[in-house]
């Protein structure tokens, strides 16, 4: 189920409300109540929505319905799969201004770092995904000042990392309404002085979900914690530190095995079949000197043990030397990733071509097939990051050519959005500059007439 978590900005369960089910949205159901907001679910064109709005003590405050309001025109900027969608700002009966959010069904970060059950390699995905997603309410200009494992949700359908509750999200471009705010053990030292929103804020907070989530990152968790000219600078940086610390094992282990195979080649003259030789002769040589006495026995015992060892070293190492050299084909990832764009392109250009021109006006249909367009495009995401499908590249260039199909998925998704926003609401834009509401009041309206 979508879940909500107490916290700073946040809510507290009651089990008794006086609030009053509003007719347009169906089966209103109050979820928690906190000093400030109220959290409810309702039922809409046959899915569950998330609402949340003010409680009745401060319904009647201009400042906490602007709070609220701020936050939906802060929220409403965010178009990705990993951030919970905020879909309109509207008067709902018995709860009033309310932003109407996605429902989504899954448990929070919190919640799966309790059970324990979270593999190193889901952790480590995860942790990434989080990243990613930070990364991109940071092009958008946002920080989320609140960042911490209650409010990062994984969706039950995929695995798929949401990050949600943006109730103390902010941006450099609102002069309003600023104050420090976040959770102890996530908010920086700094954002607890002032009220600025600072990418690195949100860097502090990534530092300190790492150490619960990957510990064996705990020297880049620490820099991220550390004080603020210290931090990485933003999440690209931060992926680097990741990518650095992941590739290490591994060069570790084959620059070991080239020593190796220096050391073996300097005794040997270079040549590995020659080892077998030099076994043969040290055998011949063990012989002679076991007739001696029993030191010298002793002595040979340990002769005969270590040029056992080291072949059996070398043809290790000669194994791990060409298993890594079927795994450096960087022209598969790029095959893959053109592969994947042309998926993608063909995808939403069909969208466009067929299913976007049904839609003359704006209507709820026309919600439910971008939901399908999303869902579509998401999978070849996934598809594309199978390592299976392309056996010679390894996880780190799997990762990469993940993170290179979504931003290519994400840049056209938002061309081609951009375009069907100006057709669909044309009108309402020409009249008020914006839509007043997410769908617009008339698209609300015709909807609440086919539901009476």
């Amino acid at each position: 189920m979508n879940e909500i978590i107490e916290s700073e900005s946040g809510f507290i369960a009651s089990s008794d409300s006086d609030f009053e089910v509003g007719a347009d949205m169906m089966d209103v159901e109050i979820l928690h109540i906190s000093k400030i907001n109220v959290i409810a679910r309702g039922r809409r064109y046959g899915r569950w929505w998330l609402l949340k709005g003010l409680n009745e003590q401060c319904r009647g405050s201009s400042v906490d319905r602007r709070r609220l309001q701020k936050e939906f025109e802060i929220h409403s900027r965010l178009l990705d799969p990993g951030v919970v969608r905020a879909v309109g700002f509207e008067e709902i009966k018995g709860l009033g201004p309310c932003v109407v959010e996605e429902w989504v069904e899954g448990k929070t970060l919190s919640e799966l770092l309790q059970d324990g059950k979270l593999s190193k390699k889901e952790r480590r995905r995860i942790m990434r995904e989080i990243i990613n997603i930070v990364g991109y309410i940071h092009s958008r200009g946002v920080v989320h000042r609140d960042l911490k494992p209650s409010n990062i949700m994984i969706r039950d359908a995929r695995g798929g990392v949401v990050l949600i509750d943006f109730g103390l999200a902010d941006t450099g471009d609102y002069a309003e309404l600023k104050q420090g705010a976040g959770t102890p053990g996530y908010i920086s030292p700094e954002q607890m002085h002032d009220g600025g929103a600072e990418v690195s804020d949100d860097i502090y907070s990534l530092g300190a979900i790492m150490k619960e989530l990957c510990p064996e990152y705990r020297g880049i968790a620490a820099r991220c914690t550390g004080s603020a000219n210290k931090r990485p600078k933003d999440t690209a940086r931060l992926l680097k530190s990741l990518d650095r610390h992941d590739r290490m094992p591994k060069m570790i282990w084959s620059l070991s095995g080239v020593a190796v195979l220096v050391a073996l080649g300097v005794l040997t003259g270079g040549y590995i079949n020659s080892l077998n030789v030099a076994t043969q002769e040290a055998q011949e040589k063990v012989m002679a000197l076991s007739e001696t006495n029993l030191r010298q026995k002793r002595q040979v015992a340990e002769l005969t043990d270590s040029l056992t060892e080291m072949i059996a070293r070398m043809k290790r190492t000669e194994e791990e030397m060409n298993r890594e050299g079927r795994y450096t084909n960087s022209e598969s990832r790029k095959q893959a990733y053109l592969v994947a764009c042309r998926k993608i392109d063909n995808t939403i250009y069909n969208f466009n071509k067929n299913v976007f021109p049904m839609f003359k006006e704006i209507q709820p249909a026309f919600y439910d097939s971008l939901d399908v367009l999303h869902e579509k495009l998401q999978y070849i995401c996934d598809h594309a990051y199978d390592i299976g499908r392309f056996p010679e590249l390894k996880e780190s260039d799997a990762a990469k050519l993940y993170e290179e199909v979504k931003t290519h998925y994400l840049t056209r998704l938002g061309a081609y959005f951009n375009v069907w926003e100006a057709i669909l609401y044309a009108n309402e834009i020409r009249e008020n500059g914006m839509p007043r509401t997410w769908p617009p009041k008339r698209v609300l309206d015709e909807m609440e007439k086919k539901e009476m």
